[in-house]
């Protein structure tokens, strides 16, 4: 999360006059698909990858409360055409922005603006099945049973790629469908930025997904999902920016990855991403049923209440706010999420140290 929201600050200003009663709803051509059209989209030979949209909820239709939704796609080794992929709602990118900077720059600070501990306000994982027509594929909620990540049969939302998209984006037009709250629709990623202080009247109409688009291509950011490699072990703290208050450590023991969750009492439930995860404790062995999914087992199999709590859930590494490439500043810290099946609002984030340090009883990585 290199230089995070350093471009949203600069742009503070013109938040701070939009227009919330503004009620601009999707385009004609959103409108025309979302009705029941019959057009068949054309599929795409791989659409793994990460895709950013908005969500056209009739409840949350104006201005910065249209949220920004990031879908990351992985395509299956063993089913043609299938994907297994996340879907992420950012929490508003203005409540991030001082607590991140005074995390990197006047730490001080973070007494008074607070530590950063929520950038998503949902996190879910699906299977991508394609569709009985071309282009769409059925979306199905992942549940873990025993060692293994399944999905299942309802359908949970429909994705439909636009017939019409002529763009390197592959997911340009599309929109995915079944969402209790609305539809969610992803502009053309690649479309010519016209910029939020050249036109006022785009400046009164400002999103959520306008601000993610202006800080990610000016900050030179990517979203990846990543893989648990030997770059992710080490400790993952409660809240961004607080270095001293690691509650969780990754890391390989005889060829075995595992995790070591610890109870804190420097941070207070209520601070982190989640309340629950301040009374998880208790070491767990790690394995991934699908490639960048990952289930926990505990190494003592007792009923707790932390073996109950994190039993049900998937883990997900998501660079959310990627700062890898050079001209980002190359430095990158991941997110883990453990997700809900059952409730996108409840899962939990974890927030990988910035040096990846080590803080309990493994050795440090060398440098």
């Amino acid at each position: 999360m290199k230089k995070l929201l350093i471009v949203a600050l600069a742009i503070l200003m013109a938040s701070c006059v939009t227009n919330q009663n503004s009620n601009e709803g999707p385009t004609s051509e959103v409108r025309h698909m979302s009705s029941g059209s019959s057009r068949v989209p054309t599929s795409a030979s791989d659409l793994s990858g990460s895709y950013l949209g908005e969500g056209y909820y009739p409840n949350r239709a104006s201005g910065l409360n249209r949220p920004a939704i990031r879908v990351y796609l992985d395509k299956s080794k063993d089913e043609n055409d299938t994907y297994y992929g996340a879907i992420v709602e950012y929490d508003h990118l203005m409540l991030m922005a001082l607590p991140y900077l005074s995390a990197n720059n006047a730490p001080a600070l973070n007494k008074v603006f607070g530590y950063l501990d929520k950038i998503s306000t949902r996190i879910s994982a699906y299977k991508f099945v394609p569709g009985s027509q071309t282009g769409t594929y059925t979306l199905h909620n992942l549940t873990v049973i025993k060692d293994k990540i399944v999905p299942s049969r309802e359908v949970a939302m429909t994705l439909i790629l636009n017939l019409n998209n002529n763009s390197e984006d592959k997911f340009a037009g599309a929109f995915i469908r079944g969402n209790v709250d609305g539809d969610i629709y992803f502009p053309d990623a690649n479309a010519p930025s016209e910029g939020f202080f050249s036109d006022v009247r785009k400046i009164m109409a400002l999103t959520q997904y306008k601000l993610a688009r202006a800080v990610y291509k000016l900050g030179n950011l990517s979203s990846t999902w990543r893989e648990n490699n030997a770059g992710l072990e080490g400790s993952y703290l409660s809240e961004y920016g607080r270095r001293t208050d690691g509650v969780l450590e990754l890391y390989n023991e005889n060829g075995k990855s595992k995790a070591k969750f610890i109870r804190t009492n420097k941070t207070k439930a209520r601070d982190f991403t989640n309340p629950k995860s301040a009374m998880i404790a208790g070491d767990y062995i790690v394995s991934e049923p699908i490639p960048k999914m990952y289930i926990l087992k505990p190494v003592v199999p007792q009923h707790n209440q932390s073996n109950a709590e994190m039993g049900g859930r998937i883990g997900l590494f998501l660079d959310v706010f990627d700062a890898s490439a050079p001209e980002a500043g190359g430095h990158m810290v991941t997110e883990l999420a453990f997700t809900s099946p059952n409730d996108p609002e409840d899962f939990m984030m974890y927030y990988q140290h910035p040096e990846h340090l080590k803080n309990v009883g493994v050795e440090p990585r060398k440098k």
